[in-house]
């Protein structure tokens, strides 16, 4: 679909699904929130011609069809999502987690790692794979523990899942 018009800037909107473009040079889909699987894929594919293939914002929006301006802003989309994707933290080291579970093992001598498996809802067996005292059953040891793992374990030991690094 190709249109320009006064509302969207005078934008080719070739790549704009059923819609046209919204005032930040999004389809109307994807200024509801979010980015559609379309502008995702163009977004990658801008961001890999340009980028990993070296071609200019011109020569890359004559290839998909849209104007270097566009190309521009879906190359900078593009970064500015593997950048984000690049700092987030959905992981914590197991090793910092064994660290705290065995501060509060020594603090509390009444606690052992089947007890806290029991407070978790596991098996001792499934929680000492998953800080790393044992190996999985592929041989490999746990190199990390998802965020919501590691806070439900913090709040089992009475602590505030902030106190560990990376929570």
């Amino acid at each position: 679909m190709r249109s320009t018009s006064a509302a969207d800037g005078g934008v080719v909107a070739a790549d704009a699904p059923l819609a046209l473009l919204g005032a930040r040079g999004r389809c109307l889909r994807c200024e509801r929130g979010g980015t559609c699987p379309s502008c995702g894929q163009r977004r990658r594919r801008a961001w890999r011609l340009v980028v990993v293939e070296g071609l200019s914002y011109r020569d890359a929006a004559g290839r998909m069809g849209l104007t270097a301006e566009r190309v521009r802003l879906l190359v900078g989309q593009e970064r500015d999502h593997r950048d984000l994707k690049r700092f987030r933290l959905n992981f914590v080291a197991t090793e910092s987690v064994r660290a705290f579970v065995e501060r509060e093992l020594q603090r509390d001598p009444e606690l052992t790692h089947a007890k806290l498996a029991e407070f978790i809802g596991m098996r001792q067996i499934d929680l000492e794979r998953q800080l790393g005292y044992e190996p999985r059953k592929n041989g490999s040891f746990q190199s990390r523990i998802g965020v919501g793992a590691a806070s439900r374990l913090m709040i089992v030991l009475g602590r505030a899942p902030h106190e560990l690094d990376g929570c």
